[in-house]
C-alpha cells in the first residue's frame, strides 16, 4: 500500500525556505529588534578582550584604574542582558512563524480532497504538521541569531586583530578555507539523511496512530506480536538514521575543532615569542587569544548551523508538498472566517426537493480499475431509491460521488436542472445527511456530536431530534445527560445508540437528500426496531437513497436499482424485478428460502423496513 503519496524527490533550496518563512514573519520591527539585540551582544563581547588587554597591561605596569574594572563589568552585564533579550525576542519570532505555518497547514489539510486521505497515513500528515514545523522553529530560534552574531564576531575579531598584528591575523585566516572544505561535501548528504529521518518519523507516527486508534482490534486479533515487530522495525530504522547523522557530526565537528586548535596553538607559540622579544605586550597577546576564541567558537558552531539548516530545508520541502496540493473549493461565502465559530450547515439554503440524476457516469479510483461504467439512473424527489447487488459492485462509490468526495471521470451528476459541480461544495453537502452501518462518533460530549458542524442550535431543536430518534430514554438514563462524554470513536455507546445518535444528527441538519448505508445491518432485533422507527421518521418527505444488503429492508422502496460490475442492470419495484431480473431473483431466493411472489407483490405497499 502506498503510504507516502506526497513525497517527491527534490533538492535543497534556500529560496524555498525563505519564501515559506517570510510569509509568516511578525512585524518587521520585532525581527529587526531581535537582530539588533543580537548584534549589540556581539559588540559588547568584542569589547571584552580589549578591556581585558588593558587590565593585563595595567597589572604589569602597576597603574590599574577602577574605570577599567568598571567598564569590564559593564561589558559583561550588558552582554548578558542583550543576550537574554535577543534570545527571547528570537524565540517569539520563531513561535510566531511556526504558529502561522501550522494554522495554514491545518486549514489546507481540512480542505484537501478525500482522495488525499485515502492514500496518506494520518500519522504521517500529523508528523508534518507537528514535527516538521518544530524543525523549522528550532532552526529559527536556536540558530539564526547565533549564526548572525557569529559572523559579526568573526568579522569584528578579524578587523581588531589586523590592527594588533596583521601577520598573525592572516595566518589565523588560513583556517577558514580548511573549515569550508570540511563543510561543503557533507551538505547534500546531511540533507538526504534528514529527509529520510523525517519520513521514517512520519511513518512511525502513522503506525502509532493506526494501532492506538484500533487497539481493540489489535488485542482481539492477538496481533500484538505483528505490531511489535512492525514497531521495532520502525524504531531500528530511526536508530540507523540517527547513527548516520551522528557519524557526520562526529567527523565534522572534531575536525573543525582540531583545525582551529592547531591554529590557536601556533598563534600562542608565535605570540609568546613576540612578547619575549618585546614586539607585543602581554595584554595584546591575551587579547589576540581571546579574539581567536571568538573566531573558533562560531566556526565550530557553523557545523551545527549547517546540519540544522539542511534539516530545515528538508522539513520545508515536506511542508510545501502539502501546501502545494490542490484543495477542494471551499472559498464561497458560506465558509466561516478563520477564528470564528462554525456556522450552521444550512444558514441560507432553502430546502428544495429535486430529482437526482446519474447521466452516463463512469468512475475509477485509478485509471486501470474502473468501478462505475456508464451508470444511468434517476432518483425522484421525495422518493426512496434502493441499490442492491453483490459486494464490490460500486454501491458505496455511488454514495461517494453523491457527496462529491470524488468527481466522475465521465458523465454528469445532475440535481434538478443544474449539474452538481455547479453548486458550491459547502452548499451541496449541506443538503445531504449520511447514516452508515457504523456511523462515526467524535470524541466529546453527546451534545457536541449531535450539533457537530452546526452552531446556534436551540435546546428545543436538540430535544425534538433526540425524541424523533428514539434517544430520549437513553439520554435521561445518563447522569450528565447530553453532556456525557461519548468516548474516543464513541466507545462508550452501543451500536444502536450510535446509529440513533447519527439519525438525530441528520434530523438537525434537515437534509434534502438522505443516504442510508444499511443503517440497521449489525443491530440486534430490539435496537433495529428503534433505529428503523427513527429512520422512518427521518425519511419522510426526503429524497432517500439506500444501500441494501438485506432485501427485506427495501422491498417497499419506490425504486430498486440492481448494480452489477458498476452498471445498472435492472430498475423497478421489488415485484417488477422479481419477474424480470434473474440475478435479483437469485438474490431474493438466497435470502428467503420460503418465498411467495404473491406476498412480495403485496409487500410493495409496505414502508421500507
Amino acid at each position: 500500500m502506498e503510504t507516502n503519496p506526497i513525497s517527491t524527490a527534490s533538492t535543497p533550496s534556500w529560496s524555498a525556505f525563505w519564501k515559506l518563512v517570510v510569509q509568516y514573519m511578525p512585524k518587521g520591527w520585532l525581527l529587526t529588534a531581535a537582530v539588533v539585540l543580537g548584534l549589540l551582544e556581539t559588540v559588547f563581547t568584542l569589547a571584552i578582550p580589549l578591556l581585558t588587554s588593558r587590565l593585563v597591561d595595567g597589572f604589569s605596569l602597576e597603574n590599574l584604574t577602577g574605570s577599567t574594572i568598571a567598564w569590564l563589568a559593564i561589558a559583561f552585564v550588558a552582554q548578558a542582558v542583550m543576550s537574554g533579550f535577543a534570545m527571547y525576542t528570537m524565540s517569539y519570532v520563531g513561535q510566531f512563524i511556526v504558529s502561522g505555518l501550522r494554522r495554514d497547514l491545518w486549514r489546507r489539510v481540512l480542505k484537501l480532497p478525500i482522495s488525499f486521505f485515502d492514500r496518506s497515513a494520518s500519522g504521517e500528515t500529523m508528523s508534518r504538521i507537528t514535527n516538521d514545523t518544530n524543525i523549522v522553529k528550532d532552526f529559527i530560534t536556536g540558530q539564526v541569531i547565533s549564526f548572525l552574531s557569529g559572523i559579526v564576531a568573526i568579522v569584528g575579531s578579524v578587523v581588531i586583530l589586523l590592527t594588533i598584528d596583521w601577520k598573525m591575523t592572516l595566518f589565523a585566516l588560513l583556517a577558514i578555507p580548511a573549515a569550508m572544505l570540511l563543510l561543503w561535501p557533507v551538505g547534500r548528504r546531511m540533507y538526504a539523511i534528514s529527509r529520510d529521518t523525517q519520513q521514517e518519523v512520519a511513518e512511525f507516527q502513522g503506525d502509532l496512530g493506526r494501532v492506538l486508534s484500533d487497539i481493540r482490534l489489535v488485542k482481539a486479533s492477538l496481533a500484538e506480536p505483528l505490531e511489535r515487530t512492525q514497531g521495532e522495525k520502525r524504531i531500528s530504522g530511526l536508530f540507523r538514521f540517527g547513527l548516520r547523522e551522528a557519524r557526520i557530526q562526529a567527523i565534522v565537528s572534531p575536525l573543525m575543532m582540531t583545525v582551529m586548535l592547531l591554529v590557536l596553538v601556533a598563534l600562542i607559540g608565535y605570540g609568546g615569542a613576540q612578547v619575549a622579544r618585546g614586539v607585543l605586550t602581554a595584554g595584546s597577546l591575551v587579547a589576540i587569544i581571546l579574539y581567536m576564541f571568538q573566531i573558533v567558537v562560531p566556526f565550530t558552531q557553523l557545523a551545527t548551523f549547517f546540519t540544522q539548516f539542511q534539516k530545515a530545508l528538508g522539513a520545508t520541502e515536506r511542508l510545501r508538498e502539502i501546501m502545494d496540493l490542490p484543495s477542494e473549493d471551499l472559498s464561497e461565502g458560506a465558509e466561516p472566517e478563520p477564528g470564528s465559530s462554525p456556522t450552521s450547515a444550512t444558514p441560507t439554503r432553502i430546502s428544495t426537493q429535486q430529482r437526482l440524476v446519474f447521466d452516463n457516469v463512469s468512475f475509477g479510483y485509478s485509471a486501470d480499475k474502473p468501478i462505475l461504467q456508464n451508470l444511468n439512473f434517476i432518483a425522484e424527489a421525495g422518493q426512496t431509491t434502493a441499490f442492491v447487488g453483490p459486494s464490490g459492485a460500486g454501491k458505496t462509490t455511488i454514495f461517494s460521488l453523491i457527496e462529491r468526495f470524488y468527481d466522475p471521470n465521465e458523465g454528469r451528476l445532475i440535481y434538478g436542472s443544474e449539474e452538481a459541480t455547479a453548486i458550491p461544495i459547502r452548499d451541496w453537502r449541506s443538503r445531504i445527511a449520511y447514516v452508515s452501518q457504523e456511523s462515526p462518533v467524535m470524541a466529546g460530549s453527546i451534545r457536541d456530536n449531535l450539533t457537530y458542524g452546526l452552531s446556534d442550535v436551540s435546546d428545543a431543536a436538540i430535544e425534538e431530534a433526540v425524541r424523533l430518534a428514539n434517544l430520549s430514554e437513553f439520554i435521561l438514563s445518563l447522569p450528565q445527560g447530553l453532556e456525557t462524554e461519548a468516548g474516543e470513536r464513541g466507545v462508550k455507546l452501543s451500536g444502536g445508540q450510535r446509529q440513533r445518535l447519527a439519525i438525530a444528527r441528520a434530523i438537525l441538519r434537515d437534509p434534502d437528500i438522505l443516504l442510508l448505508d444499511e443503517a440497521t445491518a449489525h443491530l440486534d432485533s430490539a435496537s433495529e426496531a428503534l433505529v428503523q422507527e427513527a429512520l422512518d421518521t427521518l425519511m419522510q418527505g426526503r429524497t432517500t437513497l439506500v444501500i441494501a444488503h438485506r432485501l427485506s429492508t427495501v422491498r417497499g422502496a419506490d425504486q430498486l436499482i440492481v448494480i452489477e460490475k458498476g452498471t445498472a442492470t435492472g430498475q423497478g419495484t421489488h415485484a417488477e424485478l422479481l419477474e424480470s431480473h434473474s440475478f435479483y431473483r437469485k438474490l431474493v431466493q438466497r435470502q428467503f428460502e420460503s418465498f411467495d411472489p404473491i406476498d412480495a407483490k403485496e409487500s410493495e405497499q409496505t414502508p421500507v423496513k
